[in-house]
């Protein structure tokens, strides 16, 4: 095993790359029509709290009340520099607190095992998620999804701290529940409600399994914030659905990509369909999940002691896993959404592997070890964020290219610009953010564009075998 001083090393490392490959992806995705519908009202990059403002309110009046979407606005009205500065560091904090929500503590940097799953989760953050090129990369998603998920893991992981003190018997400090306290826990609690409506059952199934657990199973007393917290929940989910933007979403002709569902059949109908999109990036944390939970049953098997002091860890991962089935199915209330609204659940999924590979490498007779599972996994999600840099570069470079021509076109006083059309790099390039976002992705991305711009349309042409062109 590496010594503290090589493991340190290791961390920063780790962290250092996290946010060089973040930094890099986020500045190679191109804008699409949200990104430039959001920043519209910042063409000149400078930021403005009267713009933001009124973008916000227009958007909870007419289309979407969710924090990210703020978020959004903020941003792209600041301009894209800003989200490539910030974005990394929200997506190696967000893999800090998939840590927190598994082991129930910090990363010890001079800890190897601690930066071992710490690295795993990088991967599983990266590369297991509802589609990372949405929800990651791309400005309008990454704010809208991975921002909007960071603040609610921040919700959850005042609580997870507070289950793993009082199980430990270790007294609290002075101060614990004083004012700092209060305030972090009603305020991540309101915004954790505006995230996202599938993160409202999650955060009821997760803290009502913790009060049942401390409640009923440990007799202990939980401090007033805890209910303070889930107050101010319900007070920003209220908000959240309550706005007139919503009925308006849902009775628009396409409702953010998604499906409305009607009658209980439709609802019905829905569930493999939606199991099914859940599924669609997590077919390594599922292999991985199956495998270490087949080797502690064996190890409980032939000793029934030996999972004792790992009851809690195991429960808790348990919750993660059946809570983000929980949210995914919660969808079929009300649509069949687009395959990056499951990014929180897909999220809490790689928590709950998480939590259960931190068991089967720290206890002994889990046997085989998790070296060869682990391995694979390495090799499988190292091709896969290599190819996710390529295909942005590549992106990137013919995105550039229509903006040359735009200009050029725009400079010689053409109102109807045209341009080569997008190109995927590879067969696999679903992470990238247009697939399956319109029935003819070019014209999404013109649409936006042409409004940018300030240019009357922007066609597409397709180039054929005979050497012509197609508009």
């Amino acid at each position: 095993m590496p010594s503290p001083r090589t493991s340190t090393v290791w961390f920063w490392a780790l962290v250092a790359v996290a946010l060089l490959y973040v930094a890099l992806v986020s500045w190679w995705s191109p804008f699409t029509s949200d990104t430039y519908h959001h920043a519209l009202t910042g063409m000149e990059h400078r930021f403005s709290f009267s713009l933001v403002g009124e973008r916000c309110a227009a958007s909870y009046m007419t289309w979407n009340p969710r924090i990210g979407e703020y978020l959004a606005f903020a941003v792209a009205t600041a301009g894209k520099w800003l989200f490539i500065l910030v974005n990394p560091f929200i997506q190696a904090g967000m893999a800090l607190m998939m840590f927190y929500l598994a082991a129930g503590r910090r990363v010890n940097p001079r800890s190897w095992p601690d930066v071992r799953l710490f690295g795993l989760g990088l991967l599983l953050l990266f590369t297991c998620t509802a589609r990372p090129g949405v929800t990651i990369y791309w400005l309008s998603g990454a704010t809208n999804y991975s921002w909007a998920a960071a603040l609610w893991l921040g919700f959850l992981c005042l609580y997870r701290g507070l289950l793993e003190k009082r199980e430990d018997g270790i007294k609290g400090e002075r101060g614990e529940d004083g004012w700092k306290k209060w305030t972090a826990v009603l305020a991540l609690g309101f915004l954790a409600g505006m995230t996202n409506e599938n993160n409202i059952p999650g955060t009821w199934l997760l803290l009502g399994a913790l009060f049942i657990f401390v409640r009923l199973v440990r007799k202990r007393k939980l401090p007033l914030w805890f209910y303070a917290g889930l107050a101010a929940q319900v007070a920003g989910s209220l908000c959240m659905l309550l706005a007139p933007g919503v009925s308006a979403r849902m009775n628009s002709a396409a409702p953010g990509c998604a499906e409305p569902l009607s009658g209980v059949w439709d609802r019905l109908e829905a569930v493999p369909v939606l199991l099914l999109r859940m599924h669609e990036y997590l077919a390594l944390p599922l292999l991985l999940g199956a495998a270490a939970a087949w080797i502690l049953w064996k190890c409980f098997r032939r000793d029934r002691n030996s999972l004792r002091l790992w009851k809690t860890q195991i429960g808790a991962a348990a919750a993660y896993i059946l809570t983000a089935y929980a949210m995914a199915l919660s969808f079929a209330a009300a649509v069949v959404p687009a395959d990056h609204a499951m990014f929180s659940a897909t999220l809490l999924f790689g928590i709950g592997v998480l939590a259960l590979l931190r068991a089967w490498y720290d206890i002994p007779c889990a046997m085989p070890r998790p070296r060869i599972f682990t391995a694979v996994f390495l090799v499988l999600s190292g091709l896969c964020v290599l190819s996710t840099l390529h295909d942005h570069l590549l992106l990137f470079r013919q995105h550039e290219k229509r903006v040359r021509l735009i200009l050029e076109q725009k400079k010689a006083g053409v109102q109807e610009v045209v341009v080569p059309s997008l190109v995927a790099p590879s067969p696999w390039c679903s992470f990238i953010f247009w697939v399956d976002l319109s029935q003819n992705p070019d014209d999404y991305v013109n649409r936006g564009a042409a409004m940018y711009y300030g240019i009357k349309n922007i066609r597409t042409f397709h180039a054929v075998s005979d050497g012509k062109s197609l508009p």
